[in-house]
């Protein structure tokens, strides 16, 4: 199967995308805020950290997308049952330019390696951005037995 795309998704801890759905406008121009702030930047590190070119034979070369990724970001206000959720799609080609001006495949592997990586930082900026801007603070929420528990904003219910 051939791949031309890695579909990344975005979107808060529930107790943020509650307080997005039930807030006001100033509440849901914070959240939304710290959502696009998040992505930008877990997108650059993707960039920076992770998205590798292979070329040469059986790909023994790799370089950094000195151009960056080439990349398209789809935002959706619903769920798929029409429970409103905010959450965003960056598709990420699986092409990218080297320095020599060719263009050459992402290691994919890579890619797929570092989605749940990916999602830490996203939450810990979402998370630090809401609370500062709202006021609010956070506290760990047990989400399966042995599992780090995930940071939800306090005093919000599940």
């Amino acid at each position: 199967m051939m791949v031309t795309g890695v579909d990344f998704v975005f979107r808060p801890q529930p107790t943020i995308y509650l307080l997005w759905a039930l807030g006001d406008e100033e509440t849901r121009r914070v959240i939304e805020a710290a959502h696009e702030r998040a992505i930008e930047r877990v997108l650059e590190w993707i960039e920076d950290e992770v998205a590798v070119i292979r070329y040469g034979k059986d790909g023994i070369y790799r370089v950094r997308p000195p151009g960056g990724l080439v990349a398209a970001r789809f935002r959706h206000y619903e769920a798929r049952s029409g429970r409103p959720l905010l959450h965003d799609h960056p598709l990420l080609s699986v092409k990218g330019q080297r320095l020599d001006g060719k263009w050459g495949s992402i290691h994919t592997l890579a890619l797929h390696e570092n989605t749940v990586a990916a999602s830490a930082p996203y939450n810990e900026i979402v998370a630090a951005e809401v609370c500062e801007a709202l006021g609010l603070a956070t506290e760990p929420r047990t989400v399966a037995p042995g599992r780090r528990p995930v940071m939800e904003i306090a005093g919000v219910r599940h």
